[in-house]
Parts: C-alpha cells; sequence; structure tokens
C-alpha cells in the first residue's frame, strides 16, 4: 500500500452524521515498519476512545526487536475513511476558529502566539542560508494552519506549499493563499517543484503513514541540495508513555501506526540520506487528556467526555480546555527538566547529497 498521509482526508470536513461505529473493520497484519522483522511483543491494546463514529474494534501495540513500536494488525486501506471520520480534528482547525466566539479567539490567538514563536528559529536558519523568497512545503498540511505560523515567521516572505488528501481541508487552506495538492504525496508527479524546497514541515504526520522510510524519501526528493525538514513526532521515551501503558493518549487507537524515540527516528532518518541534527522535545499537552479519557471512559464515559473532551480539547478553546492544557504543558516541561524528555519530539534534519 502506497504512504496513506492523514488517511481519512477523502471525508468530508464537516460535522459527522450520528451513527454507529463499525463492530468490525478489514486489518492487515505486518512486519515492523523500520527493519521488517516479523516477531516482536505486545506491550498495549485499546479502542479508538476519541471518536465514537469510528469502530469499537480492539488494537495491539507491538514493539519491535529494533526498538519500534507499531500498530499490528491495523486497519486496511478500505477503512482509511472509517477511522479518520468527517469531524476528524486536524482538518478544521481553521473554521472552528473563525466561528469562535470571542473568549475562544483570544485564546487561539495565544496558542497561534506560541506556535509562531516556536518557528522563528528556523525561520533564522533559512534567512541565514537562503535569499527570500523561501519555500515551503507542509505534507499533511491539514487546513493550512501550520502553512499561516511559517508565513507569519519569515515576515511574508514564503511560497508555501502543502499536500493534504482531504479535499474541503484542502480547499480551506487554498482560501488562505497556500498552493495546495489534494492528493497523496506518493501520486504526486509535477503538482509541486520537487527538489525546490528550502523546508518541509510535517507535523504528526509520519506516524500515520504504512511506510516512514518511504515518506523520508518523499520528503528528501522535494527538497533541494542542503535543504532543512522539520518532522515533529511522538516519543515513546517518555514518563507518561512509562505510567500510563495501555491507556497511553499517544497511541491514538487504530491512527498512529508507527511510534518512535530519538535513536529509531534518527536510524530511519540517516538510512534515507539526511543528516539528524538536531532532537528537542515539544510538550503534548493532548497526549495527557487522551490517556485520562482513556482510562476514566470504561467505566463513566460521561465523566471522562466532560473532564478530559478528546476532540474538543483540540478544537474549543473554552477556559476548561485552556486550564487543562496549561497544566499539562507544565508537566511536560517538568519532566523535560527532570527526565530529559517528554511526549513529543521535534527532529531537524539536512538533506544529505
Amino acid at each position: 500500500m502506497p504512504v496513506a498521509l492523514k488517511a481519512g482526508a477523502l471525508a468530508k470536513a464537516q460535522p459527522a452524521s450520528p451513527r454507529a461505529p463499525k463492530a468490525q473493520i478489514a486489518t492487515v497484519r505486518v512486519a515492523c515498519p523500520h527493519c521488517g522483522a516479523t516477531e516482536g511483543e505486545i506491550i498495549a491494546t485499546g479502542k479508538d476512545h476519541e471518536y465514537d463514529n469510528t469502530t469499537s474494534d480492539l488494537f495491539s501495540m507491538q514493539r519491535c526487536r529494533c526498538g519500534l513500536v507499531y500498530l499490528n494488525p491495523r486497519p486496511a486501506p478500505s477503512e482509511l475513511r472509517t477511522i479518520y471520520p468527517p469531524n476528524y480534528y486536524a482538518y478544521t482547525r481553521l473554521t472552528k476558529t473563525e466561528r469562535a466566539p470571542s473568549g475562544d479567539s483570544a485564546l487561539a490567538n495565544l496558542f497561534k502566539a506560541r506556535n509562531v514563536r516556536r518557528f522563528r528559529p528556523m525561520a533564522r536558519t533559512l534567512r541565514e542560508s537562503h535569499p527570500p523568497p523561501y519555500r515551503i512545503l507542509d505534507i499533511g498540511c491539514g487546513d493550512g494552519t501550520p502553512l499561516n505560523y511559517w508565513r507569519e515567521a519569515l515576515g511574508g516572505q514564503a511560497e508555501t506549499y502543502g499536500v493534504e488528501m482531504n479535499d474541503d481541508a484542502a480547499r480551506i487552506a487554498r482560501e488562505h493563499g497556500h498552493r495546495v495538492t489534494a492528493k497523496r504525496v506518493e501520486e504526486i508527479t509535477t503538482e509541486i517543484p520537487l527538489g525546490t524546497f528550502d523546508l518541509v514541515y510535517s507535523s504528526n504526520v509520519i506516524e500515520h503513514v504504512e511506510s516512514p522510510f518511504q515518506f523520508l524519501q518523499t520528503t528528501r526528493a522535494a527538497l533541494q541540495a542542503g535543504g532543512y525538514a522539520i518532522l515533529d513526532t511522538p516519543n515513546t521515551d517518555c514518563i507518561d508513555f512509562r505510567f500510563f501503558k495501555a491507556h497511553w493518549g499517544g497511541f491514538h487507537y487504530p491512527r498512529h501506526w508507527s511510534l518512535f524515540d530519538a535513536r529509531t527516528f534518527s536510524a530511519l532518518a540517516e538510512r534515507a540520506g539526511f543528516e539528524v541534527l538536531s532532537v528537542t522535545y515539544l510538550p503534548a499537552p493532548v497526549f495527557w487528556v487522551w490517556s485520562f479519557h482513556s482510562v476514566l471512559q470504561p467505566r463513566w464515559p460521561r465523566l471522562a467526555a466532560r473532564l478530559f473532551p478528546p476532540v474538543e480539547i483540540m478544537t474549543r478553546g473554552s477556559v476548561w480546555n485552556f486550564l487543562l492544557l496549561s497544566l499539562f504543558t507544565a508537566l511536560e516541561y517538568l519532566a523535560i527538566v527532570t527526565q530529559g524528555t517528554c511526549g513529543q519530539m521535534r527532529i531537524l534534519l539536512r538533506r544529505k547529497d
């Protein structure tokens, strides 16, 4: 199967109509996406507890001898529209923000300012190494929100491109001035100018794809010589992974297919033709929300949804959500100080030639 980027993307980005989840979906057994081994230890099992309109199947996470954690078996390609429902959060962030009342907008602006601030160091690096305009590609760009951040961080001196399978999300991104191809990345031929990008950015996508190695090869092909790539992905070498075990929110059943730590990701990136410049750690407070929701949901589903809303935590800037995210962000920073890691990695790569 070719790489599937945020693979529910053929669904429409609009509120889902109520329907019962599928009792059973088609699955496929796979070898380790990193080393190809066929045996491993099952370390966790769980169900999709975030969305009630996908599937009630039980899934298993397996740790390979190489260290990679991966879903096995995982949903078949025919089920991608099932596991990524129409109300999947990544497709509607901009439209949610635009419809939000003023209080929500203020919180959204704080979130935006934080993300733009995180992009500024890379923006300075690009200014020092490349002349403007800076050509940016976001693989799995959703509705274009991160491309908006990059454009602002670069002072408007950016040509922004995206790859996004969801037609409606791609349309929203285009409405905000980005050049977006509504295809899977493996289907791209002449739609984007390969070999010309100064930076490829991809946030929390590589863990969703069938072949992370193929994904990295495609990323490399998009870059010009010496170009940079920034990839964000969950990190299994963190305290909440060890504490919550099968309830860890980073499993994101059944949508996260490959989960890395710094060692396994670096080895894969180097094999794909990259130099690993740095691995840093970013707070992933949403994983804590999803973890507590997973713990409570089997016995107290209403309480779990009220205290730890798994979808609205990403799409609605309420005061309660702000307090939750602030608390768990503080815990993540504490983990960085005391443990050296937290729930999400940001890997900076440079194309080797």
